[in-house]
């Protein structure tokens, strides 16, 4: 019985999202199926596979409205902040750089407004301040910050040489982000390798803050963060951990034209640790 209405509900929940968005169903138009018969599920694995598809299709279908709602607010909120709309310039797809839902082209082609003339800081930092207003209006679409860990605590003690008389220790290894990329490019990896080290080997809630300056002509301005949270705190267990960032870039973006990460480190009873890399436009 249970398993009657286990692959029964899974077969209903497979029609409507067909219903929704029939492309799902061109997967299985080979097969013949009858969506309300439940005997058409020949196995436990298949009934598995249709389940996964589902819910596959159901989460692809509220990524694309999440893609689709920021960049329409962000086009919006650009409009607004820039003289006449005349910065609002060839959006890249916002979401699609974030999450890597999309291929580059279709990003291009689901939020380009046209690419009017212009270009220069100034559209650079009204992108990324038209996007941080719509995080302000809407805290839910800020992405959730990506932190793994990448090393045991043993093996951290040994690469950091630590000691447990030098107390709460947090250290920076280094941010795994490419020296240059091509303009045009919808985002840029900035991986940043940590260590966090306990005397007794306890958790410890640590500070982190994640800073971003765009440079042209020698002139560094502050941006905001538009990747994840600017500043958050979070407790780790002791070992080496990896923050995993994917930085939307404008594509207001000139060649020559470059970009700064920094990314800032405490705990209450440790002082600032952190380190920044640059990459260039080309």
């Amino acid at each position: 019985m249970n398993s009657w209405f286990g692959e029964y509900s899974c077969g209903m929940a497979l029609a409507v999202a067909c219903l929704m968005r029939p492309s799902i169903c061109s997967l299985y138009s080979e097969t013949n199926i009858t969506m309300i018969n439940p005997s058409f599920f020949p196995s436990k694995m298949t009934t598995a596979v249709l389940c996964a598809l589902t819910l596959l299709a159901s989460n692809v279908a509220a990524q694309e409205s999440a893609y689709a709602d920021l960049d329409s607010c962000v086009k919006s909120e650009q409009v607004t902040a820039t003289a006449k709309g005349a910065a609002v310039g060839a959006l890249t797809g916002l979401g699609a750089s974030l999450f890597g839902g999309m291929k580059k082209n279709d990003a291009i082609k689901a939020t380009a407004l046209g690419a009017l003339a212009g270009g220069g800081i100034g559209f650079v930092k009204a992108y990324y301040e038209a996007t941080n207003t719509c995080y302000s209006k809407n805290p839910g679409w800020v992405p959730a910050s990506n932190i793994t860990r990448s090393a045991t605590l043993a093996q951290a003690k040994k690469a950091a040489k630590y000691k447990p008389s030098e107390g709460i220790k947090t250290s920076i290894m280094d941010i795994d982000m490419p020296e240059s990329v091509q303009s045009g490019t919808a985002s840029i990896p900035m991986n940043t390798k940590f260590t966090v080290l306990t005397p007794d080997d306890a958790e410890t809630p640590v500070e982190i803050s994640r800073k971003i300056y765009i440079i042209e002509n020698g002139k560094e301005d502050p941006m905001p963060f538009t990747a994840g949270k600017s500043t958050e705190v979070k407790t780790f267990e002791p070992a080496q951990h990896t923050d995993t960032v994917n930085f939307p870039l404008s594509s207001d973006f000139k060649p020559g034209m470059k970009l700064r990460y920094e990314i800032q480190m405490k705990t209450e009873k440790t002082p600032v640790v952190s380190k920044s890399k640059t990459v260039t436009i080309i």
